[in-house]
Protein backbone atom coordinates (compact mmCIF):
# COMPACT_ATOMS: atom_id res chain seq x y z
CA UNK A 1 0.00 0.00 0.00
CA UNK A 2 2.79 2.41 0.94
CA UNK A 3 4.67 1.75 -2.27
CA UNK A 4 1.51 2.04 -4.36
CA UNK A 5 0.64 5.45 -2.88
CA UNK A 6 4.13 6.79 -3.49
CA UNK A 7 4.11 5.54 -7.09
CA UNK A 8 0.68 7.08 -7.61
CA UNK A 9 1.88 10.51 -6.45
CA UNK A 10 4.94 10.29 -8.70
CA UNK A 11 2.86 9.32 -11.73
CA UNK A 12 0.48 12.21 -11.04
CA UNK A 13 3.23 14.80 -10.51
CA UNK A 14 5.17 13.76 -13.64
CA UNK A 15 2.33 15.18 -15.75
CA UNK A 16 2.57 18.56 -13.98
CA UNK A 17 5.07 21.38 -14.44
CA UNK A 18 7.76 20.14 -12.03
CA UNK A 19 11.46 20.87 -12.32
CA UNK A 20 12.89 18.15 -10.08
CA UNK A 21 11.81 15.01 -8.24
CA UNK A 22 13.72 12.98 -5.68
CA UNK A 23 13.04 10.09 -3.33
CA UNK A 24 15.19 9.45 -0.28
CA UNK A 25 15.21 8.06 3.24
CA UNK A 26 14.58 10.74 5.81
CA UNK A 27 14.98 10.95 9.55
CA UNK A 28 14.43 7.61 11.32
CA UNK A 29 14.10 5.77 8.01
CA UNK A 30 10.91 7.44 6.80
CA UNK A 31 10.55 7.59 3.03
CA UNK A 32 10.42 11.10 1.57
CA UNK A 33 9.38 12.37 -1.84
CA UNK A 34 10.58 15.83 -2.81
CA UNK A 35 9.21 17.81 -5.74
CA UNK A 36 10.52 21.18 -6.91
CA UNK A 37 8.44 23.55 -9.00
CA UNK A 38 8.25 27.24 -9.72
CA UNK A 39 4.43 27.34 -9.74
CA UNK A 40 2.18 27.58 -6.68
CA UNK A 41 -0.69 25.93 -8.61
CA UNK A 42 1.41 22.77 -8.90
CA UNK A 43 2.02 22.80 -5.14
CA UNK A 44 -1.73 23.01 -4.52
CA UNK A 45 -2.46 20.15 -6.94
CA UNK A 46 0.17 17.83 -5.44
CA UNK A 47 -0.94 18.66 -1.89
CA UNK A 48 -4.56 17.93 -2.74
CA UNK A 49 -3.69 14.65 -4.45
CA UNK A 50 -1.53 13.51 -1.53
CA UNK A 51 -4.25 14.45 0.95
CA UNK A 52 -6.78 12.34 -0.99
CA UNK A 53 -4.41 9.37 -0.59
CA UNK A 54 -4.08 10.04 3.15
CA UNK A 55 -0.49 11.32 2.91
CA UNK A 56 0.81 14.40 4.70
CA UNK A 57 2.79 17.02 2.82
CA UNK A 58 4.61 20.25 3.55
CA UNK A 59 6.08 22.87 1.29
CA UNK A 60 8.45 25.79 1.55
CA UNK A 61 9.34 28.62 -0.77
CA UNK A 62 13.04 29.02 -1.41
CA UNK A 63 14.19 32.36 -2.82
CA UNK A 64 17.76 31.36 -3.59
CA UNK A 65 18.95 27.90 -4.36
CA UNK A 66 20.36 25.53 -6.87
CA UNK A 67 17.20 25.76 -9.00
CA UNK A 68 16.49 29.48 -8.40
CA UNK A 69 13.30 30.71 -6.73
CA UNK A 70 11.04 27.70 -6.30
CA UNK A 71 8.69 25.71 -4.10
CA UNK A 72 9.94 22.55 -2.41
CA UNK A 73 7.18 20.03 -1.65
CA UNK A 74 7.90 17.18 0.75
CA UNK A 75 5.73 14.11 1.29
CA UNK A 76 6.93 11.91 4.13
CA UNK A 77 5.69 8.38 4.61
CA UNK A 78 6.52 6.33 7.68
CA UNK A 79 7.85 2.97 6.57
CA UNK A 80 6.46 0.24 8.85
CA UNK A 81 9.20 -2.17 7.77
CA UNK A 82 11.86 -0.02 9.47
CA UNK A 83 12.59 -1.15 13.01
CA UNK A 84 12.53 1.74 15.50
CA UNK A 85 13.60 1.82 19.11
CA UNK A 86 11.18 3.14 21.70
CA UNK A 87 12.33 6.19 23.65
Amino acid sequence: MLQANMKSVIKYAIELDIDYIESFLGYEGDKVLEFITKKKEVVDLIESYAKNLGLDSKFEYEITGKHGPCYNIFIGVEDPSVFKLKN
